[in-house]
């Protein structure tokens, strides 16, 4: 991938809002009493609080495949696990059929030298994909029509074929949602006519990426959702081209979606015209729990995470469409493996992102296979270990020290802490239950940790009332909602979001009422929890829904449906979230952030949104010499 370092083409984007500060001075928002003010008085500044811009050379294939496909019960895969597994391959396929998607320091050496981030014409990057997703179609196509074979030379004495392969169940379904005609294999036995092979894969590939499909709009958006709704197999199949670009690109759809054409269309929304001005995108750590950490980080010298830092902290201050505010993955695991074999050290890189690198936090994932605190328990004879701790002979002692560790530097240092709050994404079976709100108790209750910012993601759904319990696993019945609810009411610092909050959004709109209905019964117990309630989208994470790119508004509509007041409303948007980052009030981390960021006009821009009429962006460049 090669970024001009020349004039760019104008875009719709580009052509529309002009960067960030031609949309977000103080005038947009109106003056005086026709400013959006939440309860708190600061401006509405929305803010997406959980996102991620990651690509397919940042996290392990297949593992992480196989944990979104096959361990989300939310999103099952039609067809069965046979299907599901196929599925696994075919996106892997398509992410491998990518050899050029660029590692992060390939990206860094690209932009190194660039003033701005650049933005690409959006019909290019759906060529691109497309090219992918066709490759990955073709193999699968071919793997059907071996099966067919092998499956036309063993039909039994009375003439029946056995049954399709998974291949074979999933081609005829993707055929079935594009509207390509083929033989209907798996339901009745059938082997398709194999005699024009490829041109089957070439039609779905062109269904899926047709041009009427798009319009004029060349966003992230799925033939999928011009028809049906319930199409989710073409939407993976686009998440997996999705994920091939370059995390630049990656970045430049997160704000086409959601910060300016949003901005754009709500002009009568009664929340306010505003887009997203602030992302906070996550990174991901998850080597150590989905492969072999020795076989990708030979030197343990991090490289595949610090080269990602490098490269999201120079995204953010050269991106001028909205602010970003990073979060650094922390994984315990690697850690602990690392202070084991001669490098103690891994706390002080991710602390140096924090530091002097423009991120905002830490990104923890408890379901990969640890608890918040108490993972000692895994040393007692006959405690189920998790397996990457028993294969790189490391304790839960170990994995306690080092989050110890980490607690202890957060909180002296006032950095929040983001934390997998949903039982999705375990790396073992049942370790998803680890996300659990009631696991971070012992954490807060150290007198030490009790003013610790912590967020709990992807709060919302209250799963754990209205599903049953995984079989082989502890049985849970209490939503992790109200756990969290619990842990705000006793402390000041604890706040959740409402990423991935699908269960209210695209076709299940119509059916929301019983999660919002639960959603106040919480809020009526629980009066605090509307000021610590954030916005958040789950992007990329979020590509695999079929009507995403109206996510942000469906939220919107959600919150007007809930008992919620405007004010509370406005400040789940933009202001609490504007809180948990600290950049409401003079301390460590707004001087680090204005430190990081003082000649960038996307943060001076947002600073003066929030205190238009205070000095504290003075305040922050006087005191830098004081950290």
């Amino acid at each position: 991938m090669h970024y001009s370092r020349g004039t760019l083409m104008p875009t719709r984007r580009g052509v529309l809002v002009g960067g960030l500060a031609a949309t977000a001075l103080p005038g947009c928002y109106g003056q005086g009493e026709d400013r959006n003010i939440s309860p708190d008085g600061l401006p509405s500044v929305p803010v997406d609080i959980h996102n991620h811009v990651f690509n397919a050379t940042d996290v392990p294939i297949p593992g992480f495949v196989e944990q979104v496909l096959l361990r989300d019960p939310e999103t099952p895969v039609p067809g069965g696990l046979s299907v599901a597994r196929s599925l696994v391959g075919l996106v892997v396929d398509i992410i491998l059929a990518a050899r050029g998607t660029p590692t992060a320091s390939e990206e860094l050496i690209e932009i190194a030298d660039l003033q701005r981030l650049p933005v690409r014409d959006g019909g290019d990057l759906l060529i691109q994909d497309r090219r992918f997703v066709e490759a990955g179609l073709v193999e699968l196509e071919n793997r059907v029509d071996t099966a067919g074979r092998v499956r036309q030379g063993a039909v039994s004495a009375d003439g029946k074929l056995p049954p399709a392969t998974g291949d074979e169940v999933l081609f005829s379904l993707l055929a079935a949602e594009s509207e390509v005609p083929v033989n209907p294999v798996g339901l009745a036995g059938n082997i398709r006519n194999s005699d024009r092979a490829g041109d089957q894969a070439r039609q779905i590939a062109d269904a899926i990426y047709a041009d009427e499909a798009f319009q004029d709009d060349l966003s992230f958006k799925s033939l999928s959702e011009r028809r049906n709704p319930d199409q989710s197999l073409i939407q993976t199949l686009m998440w997996a081209g999705l994920l091939t670009r370059s995390r630049v690109d990656i970045l430049g759809e997160l704000i086409r979606l959601y910060a300016h054409q949003t901005a754009q269309a709500d002009t009568n929304d009664s929340l306010g015209s505003n887009g997203i001005k602030v992302f906070s995108p996550s990174l991901v750590d998850f080597t150590y729990w989905l492969r072999a950490g020795q076989d990708r980080d030979v030197d343990r010298s991090g490289r595949d995470v610090t080269d990602q830092i490098n490269l999201l902290s120079r995204m953010a201050l050269l991106e001028r469409g909205a602010l970003i505010l990073p979060f650094a993955p922390f994984c315990p695991l690697r850690a602990a493996y690392y202070r084991k074999n001669g490098n103690s050290n891994w706390l002080q890189t991710i602390q140096k992102s924090i530091e002097s690198q423009g991120f905002a936090g830490i990104k923890l994932y408890p379901p990969m296979g640890f608890l918040p605190l108490g993972n000692a328990k895994f040393d007692e004879p006959g405690a189920r270990k998790p397996r990457a701790l028993q294969e790189l002979g490391v304790t839960g002692q170990e994995i306690d020290n080092e989050l110890r560790a980490l607690y202890d530097w957060c909180a002296a240092e006032d950095v929040p802490i983001k934390t997998h709050g949903n039982n999705s994404l375990g790396a073992d079976a049942c370790t998803g239950q680890n996300a659990s709100a009631a696991n971070w108790k012992p954490v807060l209750e150290t007198p030490a940790w009790s003013d610790l910012r912590l967020n709990i993601a992807h709060f919302g759904g209250f799963d754990e009332e209205r599903f049953p319990t995984a079989p082989g696993c502890p049985s849970q019945t209490q939503a992790y909602e109200w756990q969290a609810a619990e842990l705000i009411a006793k402390y000041d610092n604890v706040y959740v979001d409402l990423g991935y909050w699908t269960d209210v959004t695209g076709s299940n709109r119509d059916q929301s009422q019983e999660i919002i209905d639960l959603l106040d019964n919480l809020l009526n117990q629980r009066e605090n929890l509307k000021t610590r309630l954030m916005y958040g989208s789950d992007w990329t994470m979020l590509g695999r829904e079929n009507q995403h790119a109206s996510y942000y508004n469906d939220v919107r509509k959600a919150l007007q449906a809930s008992a919620l007041e405007k004010p509370d409303q406005i400040s789940i948007l933009g202001s609490n979230a504007i809180r948990y980052l600290g950049l409401d009030r003079r301390g460590k981390q707004f001087r680090r952030l204005t430190g990081f960021f003082e000649d960038a006009p996307q943060y001076n821009t947002i600073i003066t949104l929030i205190r238009p009429s205070s000095n504290l962006l003075a305040f922050g460049r006087d005191a830098l010499g004081q950290r």
